[in-house]
């Protein structure tokens, strides 16, 4: 799988929260998105410290992880798919309403206080869509080798499914239906720039 670029207008779906000043901002006034990188500037705000070896506590691993899963892709993308999208950089999107349903179903938390808008590319873009299950098992607490962060590294870029694979996590099988995510560089457009409930694409949660 590689990565399309594309000048016709296509739509995709994101979810926002409402209350958020940057969002109020960008969608309710500017009523748009943009991910524009600089070529050839630095992807990863953070690099991790080998000189450090000092004991951690669960807070601090808790408040580290989801970077590190970060710092571990941008990685393996930098050396094997420079072609891609940096997660780092690109806007998170879906490319249906279903796969914004199945990533609802299974991230109650993280879109509770959010709505789903829809949105429409204006001049030409980049993307690619990769199983964001892979993201899930990186941020779990287990331990992994090096080996298995490269391999889920290789599998996340070249579009392989967690399902189709056998993984292993504190000693048992673990698995997870794919959730397609989409990594965009461009602009996006927002047709409705209204933020209020009614305004969401999906119909709302008890």
């Amino acid at each position: 799988m590689s990565p399309t670029g594309s000048i016709v207008e296509k739509d995709f779906f994101v979810f926002v929260d409402p209350e958020e000043w940057l969002i109020q901002h960008q969608i309710g006034l500017v009523g748009s998105f943009v991910a524009a990188p600089e070529p050839g500037a630095q992807t990863m705000m953070f690099l991790p410290n080998p000189e450090f070896k000092t004991f951690i506590t669960p807070f601090q691993s808790n408040m580290v992880r989801n970077y590190i899963a970060e710092y571990n892709l941008e990685m393996s993308r930098i050396y094997n798919f420079p072609q891609y999208p940096c997660r780092l950089q690109s806007l998170f999107l879906f490319e249906s309403i279903d796969e914004a349903i199945k990533y609802r179903a299974h991230n109650e938390e993280h879109v509770s206080k959010r709505i789903l808008k829809k949105c429409t590319t204006q001049g030409p873009f980049l993307y690619s869509t990769h199983d964001s299950s892979w993201i899930d098992f990186l941020r779990l607490g287990h331990g992994m080798d090096d080996a298995t962060v490269k391999f889920i590294g290789a599998a996340y870029w070249s579009g392989e499914l967690v399902k189709d694979h056998t993984l292993i996590s504190m000693g048992k099988p673990w698995t997870r239906e794919p959730i397609m995510e989409t990594l965009l560089i461009g602009r996006v457009n927002f047709p409705d720039k209204s933020l209020t409930r009614d305004s969401c694409c999906l119909p709302q949660t008890a």
